[in-house]
């Protein structure tokens, strides 16, 4: 730090290069914080300020805590969905002083929906929540109950619902769009697209693996969305074209599309007859339960429940071969969240977030050795869609 604040002061290091070299390791430095609690209960608990005790006492959701979603524009809200089926609004602001204990309560809840108490919530547990991409007023939420919901954000009210009549595992909205399309990964082998605008499931992109487990669009290219599927196929979808499918990812290809046609042309084969991919190719031995692109869209990163992570030239769909090791864990059927660090706010490589059971690896996203790894203080467990095994799950943030 010492050495970089006096390049930059005599000229040898540009604010540029110094604002990311600072930003690389305050990533690199995460610690846990025990002095922060979320307090979800109606009625909060007065008792032991010991931290260790309040770790045991003190729940954010009365099941586990199944999603997480922060708003990007300022970091002050935060999102948390339950395997209860319940939802909160968090405003990470409340703590005056980040060093000093402090229990956050929710800024505001929407309460699971039942036979006996109805209300606009889900009623089962929620499998994911989102921001909208260019209002951090409004947020989408999905559940096991089959449901899409759209909501705004400071007075949890309910603006819309979509029943697609089938497990809703996460959804996805486009960074740069203009469109108000939602990508949807069903218990169908169909990406479900929910069309907010006019308010209905506009169309249903129809592959034949199995459950849709993820999906993620492109950060530069609004019509351009991939998809990960229980049949471990990667697919990439134009919304636009009818067929829709343009690209399946090939884990044995590490050439990709251009140079691949290079090399069939130079032994002669015609260029028209050349196909684009193969369509047994498959990006992952088992189901591909999560996707991410980098922000500035030169990469994808897959994950497979093959316990394999593996990073992808997005303009030529080539494996760039990058090892993540035998530590990855991945064996629940579920939508997994992959982070990656801003390409253009760090020094180097970019950073890949990868939850990893009880443990948070933060690893190089392109030679895949381990940076750091945060360990959880609690236990997690896989949540049924009724919330099964909640007395051994997490509910903590």
């Amino acid at each position: 730090m010492q050495s970089n604040l006096l390049a930059r002061e005599t000229g040898d290091l540009r604010h540029e290069d110094f604002t990311r070299s600072i930003t690389s390791e305050l990533l690199r430095s995460f610690v846990p914080a025990p002095q922060h609690r979320f307090n979800g209960e109606r009625t909060a608990k007065h008792g032991p300020t010991d931290v260790g005790e309040r770790v045991h006492s003190i729940r954010a959701h009365g099941a586990g805590v199944n999603t997480l979603a922060l708003e990007k524009f300022d970091g002050r809200i935060l999102l948390s969905g339950g395997a209860e089926g319940g939802i909160k609004v968090w405003n990470l602001e409340d703590a005056g002083n980040p060093n000093k204990l402090h229990t956050f309560r929710p800024l505001s809840s929407i309460a699971r929906s039942t036979r006996e108490e109805s209300s606009p919530g889900h009623s089962h547990g929620v499998t994911h929540v989102a921001f909208y991409p260019f209002d951090p007023d409004a947020f989408l939420s999905s559940s096991y109950d089959k449901k899409l919901k759209l909501w705004a954000t400071q007075r949890c009210t309910l603006s819309a619902t979509f029943d697609l009549n089938a497990t809703i595992y996460s959804h996805s909205t486009s960074p740069v769009a203009d469109h108000l399309i939602v990508a949807c990964a069903t218990q169908n082998p169909a990406v479900r697209l929910v069309d907010l605008k006019s308010g209905s499931a506009v169309q249903a992109l129809v592959a034949h693996g199995g459950p849709v487990l993820s999906t993620a669009w492109s950060p530069r290219h609004e019509h351009i969305l991939v998809s990960g599927h229980a049949d471990g196929k990667v697919r990439i979808w134009d919304i636009r074209r009818s067929g829709g499918v343009v690209a399946l990812l090939d884990q044995e290809d590490s050439l990709g599309i251009v140079h691949k046609m290079k090399h069939l042309s130079a032994a002669g084969m015609d260029s028209s007859q050349i196909p684009h991919f193969r369509t047994s190719a498959q990006a992952h031995d088992d189901a591909v339960n999560g996707l991410q692109w980098t922000d500035d869209g030169q990469y994808i990163i897959s994950a497979g429940l093959d316990r394999r992570i593996r990073v992808w030239d997005a303009a030529t769909g080539a494996n760039t071969l990058a090892s993540f090791g035998s530590l990855i864990q991945n064996q629940h059927a579920k939508t997994a969240s992959i982070l990656v660090s801003p390409a253009h706010l760090t020094s180097g490589n970019n950073l890949l977030f990868w939850p990893n059971d009880q443990e948070i690896l933060i690893l190089d996203l392109h030679d895949g050795h381990i940076v750091t790894r945060l360990r959880s203080p609690g236990v997690t467990n896989p949540i049924g869609p009724r919330g099964a095994r909640w007395e051994e799950t997490e509910s903590r943030v």
